[in-house]
């Protein structure tokens, strides 16, 4: 985490082992499903699952239609990725997004989403974003 940036910070514990849950991440038929901030789903997902590979979203909200692109910095299965998070929400920033797994009983995740240098009135809001796509994914893998 970047010393002082203002960092959004979301956990929650996943129905699924670390293994399964780092997978549905880079997988684009999954991604569509849970990357869903404002519970509508993506719209479009494109995503190459290696470091320096680009990573594109179509988000769809409740007046809006933002994108997001990145691309994959760190891929360290099953315990950690990292990406680049360029969105137009908020006006447009850079920030880094990156989700740790760590095992939780014998088939449960604890996953830390940790969404770094983000302007500081946008932090509560990607929170709640976050919060939401991580209880979407819980969803998903419990189901």
């Amino acid at each position: 985490m970047s010393e002082g940036a203002p960092t959004a910070v979301v956990q929650r514990v996943i129905g699924a082992p670390p293994e399964v849950v780092y997978d549905e991440w880079l997988d684009e038929a999954a991604l569509l499903e849970f990357m869903a901030p404002e519970d509508s789903p993506a719209r479009e997902v494109e995503c190459d699952p290696r470091v320096g590979g680009r990573l594109r979203i179509v988000l769809v909200g409740e007046d809006s239609v933002v994108q997001t692109s990145g691309e994959y910095l760190e891929l360290d299965r099953p315990n950690r990725l990292s990406f680049s998070w360029n969105g137009e929400y908020g006006g447009g920033f850079s920030s880094v997004v990156t989700v740790t797994l760590e095992p939780h009983g014998s088939e449960e995740t604890l996953m830390t989403i940790e969404h770094t240098r983000l302007p500081p009135d946008e932090v509560r809001p990607h929170e709640n974003g976050w919060a939401r796509i991580a209880r979407h994914l819980d969803e998903r893998l419990r189901a």
